[in-house]
């Protein structure tokens, strides 16, 4: 009841930042009309040095509503403060949802808060990979930072591969913070990033990470002795906790660790290794997220269809980067129960690739419609005109001989005119033609930038395996 009237509540609050109507002539009624102005703080932290209304926040932002760059740096510092003096390893209790990858989709992070209840009324476990391939990790970021700030003992926020610097710069999260902010607020947003804890333990039972396990790892309290306040390194149990991945269920029982090629790093890990880590630290099993599931999670049960998983993958970003398709999930921890809730994409609001606007999205479209009606202009005015499939016509040439009449001039003008015309609109139609390609194309390629070849669209999936390697360091 109480989190119902403070949803209602922050509702009423984020209907004073709309766009009014005030002649009720607005034409479309099925949306509500967007945010017309920027939070202020009195409404998002209420008194000074307050703690912001993540309610506020979360329904303020589903409007495409702005926060302020002070906002946010406030934000960010408070989560900061909060983050780094959690250990390496964290500890939590049930009940608990456990969330897998978000990567940027900001309405389906809201659909599943409110699908698997408000932290005021249960834990979370957040596994990584907040930002990047989706275009509202600004979003995402700004929402779980408040979040943790509400709640900093009931919210764990955890590092994923994703959560670094040469990802983000490979990927699309630094370009989206620069251009919505500056880089001096994608740097504190690296430093959000740095000071994130790395792996958590749940109800003594359940060990979770964003990627893995690592061959350096024997005892958890290793984990502690990490120095985490860094870019993540290429190797190591750092990066491994990161970036490791368990092997193939038909090969799982018969290996321990295998790099991990299709990564470019790290390892790969099977059944062996994950049970003497699970043996030697009294613990059930492994929850991760870091790979993309049908179904939204994975039970690998290496010892058998019955048997209890060894690793859970939990995948939360559901229709990955727009075309995968595949559902998301959490995993929810109740009085030692273990349920999954899975859910659908929620549609976004549609936004221009590379943060185009409006106009120069449409400048190809338009000039294709000025340069038609231009031409059916001067086709008018020649009467019946020439047939536009004649050769050029050199109009200075036409003009300055003698042997032709000047009603013959004129007849041979017009027809260079219709004739040049016509050129021009089938060129303004081909760069109509490719724009609405190139944005396509745009809008599928994972990281938001054109791959060097793509025949077909159906070639996406196959070309994203590229997007799942490490960036080299540049």
């Amino acid at each position: 009841m109480e989190s119902q009237l403070s949803t209602a509540a922050s509702t009423t609050a984020v209907k004073f930042y709309t766009l009014p109507d005030p002649l009720g002539d607005r034409k479309c009624k099925t949306l509500d009309p967007p945010a017309n102005k920027p939070i202020e703080a009195a409404v998002l932290f209420g008194s000074e040095g307050g703690k912001p209304d993540w309610r506020v926040l979360k329904q303020f932002l589903i409007k495409e509503g702005h926060v302020k760059k002070e906002n946010v740096v406030q934000l960010a510092r408070q989560s900061i403060e909060i983050m780094k003096k959690e250990p390496n390893l964290c500890k939590i209790g049930e009940p608990i949802v456990i969330v897998g990858d978000i990567h940027g989709q900001y309405y389906d992070l809201c659909h599943m808060l409110e699908k698997a209840g408000p932290p005021s009324d249960i834990n979370y476990l957040f596994l990584g990979d907040y930002v990047d391939r989706g275009i509202f990790g600004v979003e995402v970021l700004i929402l779980l930072m408040a979040i943790k700030i509400n709640y900093p003992k009931n919210v764990i926020l955890l590092r994923g591969n994703h959560e670094s610097r040469n990802m983000t710069e490979n990927f699309t999260f630094r370009e989206e913070a620069i251009t919505r902010y500056d880089i001096e607020t994608y740097n504190l947003f690296m430093e959000v990033f740095d000071s994130m804890p790395l792996a958590c333990i749940v109800d003594g039972k359940y060990f979770g990470m964003h990627g893995g396990i690592s061959p350096e790892l024997s005892k958890l309290d290793q984990i502690d002795k990490i120095n985490r306040f860094v870019e993540v390194p290429l190797d190591g149990l750092f990066c491994d906790l990161l970036w490791s991945d368990p092997l193939a269920d038909e090969v799982a029982n018969n290996r321990e660790y295998v790099e991990n090629e299709e990564r470019e790093c790290s390892y790969l890990f099977g059944k062996k290794p994950a049970k003497k880590l699970l043996d030697n630290n009294n613990l059930m099993t492994i929850v991760r997220g870091h790979q993309v599931q049908v179904e939204g999670y994975k039970m690998h049960r290496w010892d058998g269809p019955q048997s209890f998983p060894y690793v859970i993958t939990i995948f939360s970003a559901p229709n990955y980067c727009g075309y995968y398709e595949n559902k998301a999930s959490v995993l929810i921890i109740d009085r030692g129960n273990l349920s999954l809730k899975q859910y659908e994409e929620t549609e976004p609001p549609y936004r221009l690739p590379d943060n185009m606007d409006v106009f120069s999205w449409s400048v190809p479209f338009l000039a294709e419609k000025v340069t038609n009606m231009l031409f059916n202009l001067i086709k008018r005015g020649a009467g019946e005109g020439p047939a536009l499939q004649e050769d050029d016509i050199d109009l200075d040439k036409v003009l300055k001989s003698e042997d032709i009449d000047d009603k013959k001039k004129k007849q041979l003008v017009m027809k260079g005119k219709v004739s040049s015309v016509a050129k021009m609109s089938k060129m303004f139609t081909t760069l109509r033609e490719e724009s609405e390609m190139l944005l396509q194309i745009k809008n599928i390629s994972p990281d938001g930038k054109l791959p060097r070849v793509l025949k077909q669209f159906s070639f996406a999936k196959e070309i994203d395996k590229q997007n799942e390697k490490r960036p080299r360091k540049k």
